[in-house]
């Protein structure tokens, strides 16, 4: 289910204005590897785009929304004529998980952005499809690329991508963002410390519509949940319970790994959860109220209890009762 749902995204990205090249913008001349770039990093309207080093000069990036995970990609970053570039790719390991009868209809693609800064905001900039269009409608030959379902591609070498970009940066990626703009990279929010173990978190709690949810310990502090929706589509997660007064609260991830400290970096990657969650019991009743980083932020790191803090976000919540063995 993971992958096919990482599939769908990706296309639902290229749709969105990203503009897809089979062939990828760096070479090894180009590729540069910058250890500040490893990090969680949050936009505005609550996406995330995490950053990890998975070789000498390739990050593995993780996409995802406020409520999900939208894919895995491969990274590399480029520098030509002292400007900087961001190329990915769909993560190689989603692609063989797929059937193989999908796969061979599915053609993974390169897109790319203009790193503007990555201090103390990452600011990221996407080719502007509309005006890429305007401009290989005016004259069909300054590129190589093909017309597919209405939809441009991109079929130039690496090395005829690299001339154009840099002839044309200031023209295909629009106008710079203002300073204040960008991802804001986060550090967590709490300690090793504050992480505690509840068996009452461990079994099963169906709600009114029927969808249902099962917790169990899978290592030491960590539980696995599985939520099962009232149509039959299963939902895997990790999580951990934080104590902060007596409150508790619920930190979760979509990948298990990411509750291992990062070796490959000092980052901090399974002390920075995806998402939130406030738990009011988990006795005969369980309930779960999702928060975001904002409100999270200052109760813990403010010290605030969340009474005094605005009603938290009701989009997601789950309310029910403990199935008896």
């Amino acid at each position: 289910m993971k992958t096919k749902k990482t599939v769908f995204y990706l296309l639902v990205l290229l749709l969105a204005g990203c503009l897809p090249s089979l062939h990828p913008l760096y070479n090894d001349e180009t590729l540069i590897f910058k250890e500040e770039l490893i990090g969680k990093w949050m936009e505005e309207d609550g996406s995330f785009w995490q950053f990890r080093k998975a070789g000498e000069k390739e990050y593995k990036l993780r996409l995802f929304e406020e409520h999900e995970e939208l894919g895995q990609f491969s990274a590399h970053l480029i520098e030509i004529e002292g400007l900087i570039f961001l190329d990915i790719f769909p993560d190689s390991d989603a692609l063989e998980n797929m059937d193989d009868f999908y796969q061979i209809h599915f053609l993974p693609v390169h897109t790319f952005l203009k790193v503007d800064r990555i201090k103390p905001n990452l600011q990221l900039r996407m080719i502007d499809y509309e005006k890429m269009g305007n401009m290989l409608e005016n004259d069909p030959n300054i590129l190589k690329h093909e017309i597919s379902d209405d939809r441009i591609v991109l079929t130039a070498s690496t090395e005829e991508l690299q001339h154009f970009v840099i002839k044309h940066v200031e023209t295909i990626f629009g106008d710079a963002p203002d300073d204040s703009s960008g991802a804001t990279r986060l550090e967590p929010l709490y300690t090793e410390k504050d992480v505690v173990f509840d068996p009452n978190f461990i079994g099963q709690w169906k709600s009114e519509d029927g969808s249902v949810l099962n917790s169990k310990s899978v290592d030491k502090n960590t539980y696995e949940l599985m939520l099962v929706d009232n149509d039959g589509a299963e939902h895997k997660i990790f999580a951990n319970l934080i104590r902060h007064r007596d409150e508790l609260f619920m930190a979760v991830f979509a990948d298990k790994a990411e509750l291992e400290p990062d070796k490959s970096s000092a980052y901090s990657f399974h002390l920075i959860p995806d998402w939130f969650f406030r738990i009011e019991k988990t006795e005969s009743e369980l309930i779960l109220q999702k928060t975001d980083y904002k409100q999270i932020s200052q109760i813990l790191r403010n010290n605030i209890l969340s009474s005094k803090l605005q009603p938290m976000d009701n989009s997601w919540c789950f309310k029910g009762t403990r199935i008896e063995p």
